[in-house]
C-alpha cells in the first residue's frame, strides 16, 4: 500500500514539473514569436499622391493662386506644357517673357507667355491689359465689356467713352454705361469711374435712360460684376464689392480721386429727375 501512496506522490510531482516546464517553454516562445514579429513586421509607407503633371511642382502658392482665380490646374498643366513651360518657367506667378504679367494671366488673357507682345502691334500685353486694350488683338481694339448688379437687376454693356465732353458723354449714355476717359480699366489698379442715367427728358433717345434708377438700393457688401470679352473669346469677370455710397456735387474731388487698388466708383444724376447733384457708389475689387 505504502509503494502504491509513493508511487502517486512521484506522478504527482513528476505532472507539476512536466506543467512547470509547459509554462516556462510557452512563455520563451511567446516572447521570442513576437518579438520576432515585431522586428519583421513590414513597414507601411505613406501612400505617393503621386504628385501632377504640372511642369514644376505645384506649391500652395500655385494651389491658393489657381483657387484665387478660378482656374484649373489640369488645364493649367496642359497650356503649360503646350507652350513649352518647364521648371521654375511654369510656375502660375512666373513671367518667362519679362512683359510684367505672369503665367496665370497670360493664362487667362490666352496670351503667348513666350512673347511679351503677343498681338505685334509695339505694346506689351501687360501695358494693353493695364490700359484697356485687347492684348491678344493688334492696334486700339479693345475688349467689349459688361455691368451687372445682380440686386438691382442691371446689365448694360459699357462704352470706352473718348471724350470728357458733355454731349459726347451724353451719346455714349444712350447706348450703355460709359467708362470716364483716362480712368482705371476693369480689375486694374486705380479708380474706375462708370456713369449711367438714373432718369432722363422723355424724348430723349436711347435705351439705357434709366438703368441707374436704383443705384441708391445698393448698400455695403453688395456685389458689382464687370465681365470682359476678348476678340479671343476669353472671358474675365471682375467682382467688386461695395463699399460707400454718398451724394454730392458732380465735381467733388471723393468721385475722381485715385487708388493704389482697383476701385470701382458708379456715378448717377440724383435725385430722379434732377442733374444738380450726383449719387456715388464705390466698391473695392474682391481678390
Amino acid at each position: 500500500m505504502t509503494s502504491i501512496i509513493n508511487f502517486f506522490k512521484k506522478f504527482k510531482n513528476g505532472l507539476k514539473t512536466v506543467a512547470f516546464a509547459a509554462l516556462v517553454f510557452l512563455a520563451v516562445y511567446a516572447i521570442l514569436y513576437y518579438s520576432t514579429s515585431w522586428n519583421t513586421q513590414p513597414v507601411f509607407e505613406k501612400a505617393s499622391t503621386g504628385g501632377s503633371s504640372f511642369a514644376g511642382s505645384i506649391n500652395s502658392d500655385d494651389q491658393s493662386l489657381a483657387a484665387a482665380n478660378g482656374i484649373v490646374l489640369a488645364d493649367y498643366n496642359i497650356w503649360a506644357s503646350q507652350n513649352g513651360l518647364k521648371g521654375a518657367n511654369a510656375k502660375l506667378n512666373a513671367d518667362p517673357d519679362g512683359d510684367g504679367l505672369p503665367n496665370y494671366l497670360e493664362y487667362l488673357h490666352g496670351t503667348d507667355p513666350n512673347k511679351a507682345d503677343t498681338d505685334g502691334d509695339g505694346y506689351t500685353d501687360k501695358q494693353e491689359i493695364t490700359n484697356g486694350y485687347d492684348p491678344a488683338a493688334p492696334g486700339d481694339a479693345r475688349p467689349a465689356v459688361e455691368l451687372t448688379i445682380a440686386k438691382i437687376n442691371v446689365t448694360a454693356p459699357m462704352v470706352w467713352s473718348k471724350s470728357e465732353n458733355e454731349n459726347d458723354q451724353l451719346i455714349d449714355l444712350a447706348i450703355g454705361v460709359a467708362h470716364f476717359p483716362q480712368t482705371a480699366s476693369p480689375g486694374q489698379n486705380g479708380n474706375m469711374i462708370i456713369s449711367g442715367h438714373s432718369s432722363n427728358y422723355i424724348w430723349a433717345k436711347g435705351s439705357y435712360n434709366y438703368i441707374f434708377k436704383n443705384l441708391n438700393n445698393l448698400i455695403p457688401g453688395d456685389i458689382v460684376d464687370v465681365k470682359t470679352v476678348q476678340q479671343n473669346g476669353k472671358i474675365i469677370t471682375f467682382h467688386y464689392k461695395i463699399s460707400e455710397k454718398f451724394t454730392t456735387v458732380p465735381n467733388d474731388a471723393r468721385i475722381f480721386e485715385d487708388s493704389g487698388s482697383p476701385v470701382l466708383t458708379l456715378s448717377t444724376c440724383w435725385p430722379l429727375g434732377t442733374n444738380l447733384r450726383r449719387l456715388i457708389v464705390k466698391g473695392d475689387l474682391v481678390q
